[in-house]
């Protein structure tokens, strides 16, 4: 049996000490639930409750997307990297049906998108990523929330201009596997504290 602590943080925040990195990814079933609730009141779910039912058609579209794309290797070996540097450093990862991971570390909340690239799709799959992340920080009610885009591969030379773009102009964190731990712009990393 593998044991965690738990010890009170600021005001009723709870921190999870010494969890273990072989925890899996919280997987909340209900897409009505909200991945990183704020103040924990019935009305601030039933809001989430209401946005995810006014946006079940674009959902409903990522969902069955995103099923596909979550049944490559690359994609899966994305979410659990970053899951696991999550884990280490003691957030919590959570998922559902649509979006990829979240966690909230040191007091700041961060969706992630991950996206399996190759030098013909880089750009399409960006912009998917974009919207997506867009998307999901609106419906789970975390305006505050930092995005994150994992890609497969550093961006290849003829779209090389999206990290700019990404990161400069859209607020967009992004990150690409460098053959098993994560590369990022240098304005990237000091966002993303437990990639270090």
């Amino acid at each position: 049996m593998t044991e965690f602590a738990v010890k009170a943080g600021a005001g009723s925040n709870l921190i999870i000490e010494n969890l273990p990195t072989a925890s899996p990814i919280l997987r909340i079933k209900s897409d009505e639930e909200p991945l990183s609730p704020n103040r924990f009141e019935l009305d601030e779910y039933e809001a989430q409750a209401r946005r995810v039912r006014a946006a079940r058609e674009a959902v409903a579209f990522y969902v069955n997307y995103a099923a596909q794309e979550r049944a490559t290797a690359s994609h899966e070996s994305l979410v659990n990297l970053m899951a696991q540097r999550l884990r280490t450093h003691g957030a919590v990862p959570k998922a559902n049906r649509y979006v990829d991971l979240s966690a909230r570390y040191a007091g700041v909340d961060y969706l992630f998108e991950m996206k399996s690239t190759t030098e013909d799709n880089s750009h399409s799959q960006i912009r998917r990523g974009i919207s997506q992340l867009y998307e999901y920080r609106y419906i789970q009610n975390i305006p505050a929330a930092k995005l994150v885009l994992v890609i497969e591969n550093p961006l290849p030379r003829k779209v090389g201009w999206l990290e700019n773009y990404l990161v400069q102009d859209r607020d967009v964190l992004l990150v690409w596997d460098g053959n098993g731990s994560f590369t990022c712009p240098e304005s990237v990393s000091t966002a993303l504290p437990f990639l270090n």
